[in-house]
């Protein structure tokens, strides 16, 4: 039995907000920009619609940054894509809306919907929020669905494994 922490709701209850008042997502213009994908190599099954990329695998649309060791790109009939990246560790990185901070995730491997814009981390997942010179929040756990619209975590935990951990930094009071 797995143990679901919705992590957004504990940190409103405790008060503390993530970015600025009301939601902060993911930066907008990424949504339109095109997907480049790099790696040492590509094999594409134009029937399946299926891409896999192998070897330094980099994954970039606008400030959204995947990278890992392999890339399984799926397109979908209806338009939408889904990637898979696994790796030692798997990395996501994306610049949110109007503010100088980034979010940073990492895992053993991370599926990433194009079109819902959720991420799921999973095998020693870590996310953090990050300004121009510090962390300024961690969550961490076996594995991690990440909201990039409305900016909502929720953190499983296999039984026997550590318990969902967040780190909040100090943060100065605005005026």
């Amino acid at each position: 039995m797995s143990r679901t922490i919705p992590l957004l709701w504990s940190l409103l209850a405790l008060g503390v907000s993530i970015g600025l008042a009301g939601p902060v997502a993911a930066e907008k213009a990424d949504r339109q920009a095109p997907t480049n994908i790099d790696s040492d190599r590509l094999d594409h099954d134009d029937k399946a619609q299926r891409t896999i990329f192998t070897g330094n695998v980099v994954l970039t649309k606008g400030s959204l940054i995947l990278r890992g060791d392999r890339l399984e790109l799926q397109q979908l009939p209806d338009g939408k894509t889904q990637a898979v990246v696994t790796g030692q560790p798997a990395r996501l990185r994306q610049k949110r809306e109007a503010l100088q901070e980034w979010m940073e995730g990492e895992a053993v491997q991370i599926d990433y919907n194009n079109q819902t814009e959720i991420a799921l981390l999973t095998g020693n997942a870590v996310m953090r929020r990050v300004g121009p010179d510090r962390e300024l929040d961690r969550v961490a756990g076996d594995r991690l669905v990440y909201n990039n619209v409305t900016e909502f975590y929720e953190v499983e935990i296999k039984p026997g494994q550590p318990r969902a951990r967040m780190t909040l930094m100090p943060r100065e009071a605005k005026p």
